[in-house]
């Protein structure tokens, strides 16, 4: 076998040997609590004395502190969704522009055993919870598509239709054929 064929081959068993480590950390389809589908743990914190006053609707200091060090934003409120979890809000920069008009739900504070554990929701819980409300269209895809990524599916399809012309010019024959007998 020559040099560049055991090279090739060697490449090829690297590839897919980190294939199928990536495709193991995959999350099953559909699983609402996979880390795109649903949040994203940032830290732990210990639950002593941090219960009661989440309970009563106040952000402890001791939290806050730990999510602004992370440099994260900070919360504005604290709302109780059943025992040993809790949503935080706050209002999103982009409020004065008037993309967001309201506040969002930013953290979820799960209780762990003795310990919380603060977790990032992910954009896809946004997207169902205020996206037919905001862009006043039913479907999700349609939605996510042609509102908050037109642009983007704008330059796909523009990119797709040049490639289609480039494939044609490409492939038209040129001069005249030749005459049937």
């Amino acid at each position: 076998m020559k040099l560049i064929s055991i090279s090739a081959l060697l490449f090829v068993i690297v590839l897919g040997a980190l294939f199928i480590y990536v495709a193991e950390d995959i999350p099953d389809f559909g699983d609402p609590y996979s880390a795109p589908n649903c949040c994203i743990k940032l830290f732990d914190v210990d639950a002593a004395g941090l219960m009661d006053d989440l309970n009563q609707g106040v952000i402890p200091e001791s939290l806050a502190d730990k999510i602004e060090k992370r440099g994260l934003p900070l919360p504005i409120r604290v709302e109780s969704i059943e025992e040993g979890k809790w949503d935080f809000f706050l209002v999103p920069e982009e409020k004065q522009q008037a993309f967001y008009p309201k506040e969002q739900k930013y953290y979820l504070i799960k209780k762990e055993g003795d310990k919380l554990g603060v977790y990032r929701y992910s954009l896809v819980v946004r997207w169902i919870e205020e996206g037919e409300e905001e862009t006043e269209v039913i479907n999700m895809v349609t939605y996510g598509l042609a509102d908050y990524r037109g642009y983007d599916t704008l330059g796909e399809t523009s990119v797709i239709f040049t490639a289609g012309v480039s494939v044609l010019l490409l492939l038209r024959r040129r001069g005249k054929r030749p005459e049937a007998k």
